[in-house]
Protein backbone atom coordinates (compact mmCIF):
# COMPACT_ATOMS: atom_id res chain seq x y z
CA UNK A 1 0.00 0.00 0.00
CA UNK A 2 1.67 3.21 -1.34
CA UNK A 3 -0.36 6.40 -0.05
CA UNK A 4 0.60 9.21 -1.76
CA UNK A 5 0.97 13.38 0.76
CA UNK A 6 -2.45 14.86 1.07
CA UNK A 7 -1.51 17.88 0.21
CA UNK A 8 -2.55 18.57 -3.14
CA UNK A 9 1.10 19.58 -4.81
CA UNK A 10 2.57 17.54 -3.05
CA UNK A 11 3.63 14.15 -4.85
CA UNK A 12 5.82 12.24 -2.33
CA UNK A 13 5.22 9.00 -0.70
CA UNK A 14 3.31 9.30 2.84
CA UNK A 15 5.29 8.30 5.97
CA UNK A 16 2.66 9.40 8.67
CA UNK A 17 -1.01 10.07 9.14
CA UNK A 18 -1.63 12.40 11.18
CA UNK A 19 -4.99 13.39 12.78
CA UNK A 20 -5.72 16.87 11.96
CA UNK A 21 -9.21 17.68 13.52
CA UNK A 22 -11.88 15.87 15.17
CA UNK A 23 -12.90 13.51 12.04
CA UNK A 24 -10.03 14.45 9.88
CA UNK A 25 -6.94 12.20 9.21
CA UNK A 26 -4.46 13.15 6.89
CA UNK A 27 -1.37 11.28 5.20
CA UNK A 28 2.04 13.69 5.26
CA UNK A 29 5.08 13.46 3.77
CA UNK A 30 8.49 13.36 5.71
CA UNK A 31 8.80 17.24 4.67
CA UNK A 32 5.42 18.03 5.64
CA UNK A 33 4.99 16.02 8.96
CA UNK A 34 8.61 17.90 10.18
CA UNK A 35 6.06 21.17 9.63
CA UNK A 36 3.00 19.84 11.26
CA UNK A 37 5.10 19.07 14.38
CA UNK A 38 6.74 22.40 14.62
CA UNK A 39 3.53 23.97 13.84
CA UNK A 40 3.38 25.07 17.62
CA UNK A 41 7.11 26.55 18.02
CA UNK A 42 8.08 30.10 18.57
CA UNK A 43 10.26 32.10 17.02
CA UNK A 44 11.92 35.41 18.36
CA UNK A 45 11.80 38.06 16.20
CA UNK A 46 15.04 40.04 15.98
CA UNK A 47 15.35 43.47 14.47
CA UNK A 48 18.37 45.46 13.39
CA UNK A 49 18.94 49.38 12.40
CA UNK A 50 19.08 49.23 9.16
CA UNK A 51 22.01 51.21 9.41
CA UNK A 52 23.57 48.62 11.56
CA UNK A 53 22.96 45.80 9.25
CA UNK A 54 25.15 45.52 5.87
Amino acid sequence: MNMQCSISECKMKAIKSVKIAFKEKRNLCEYHYKLFIKKNEKYEPHFTRSSEFK
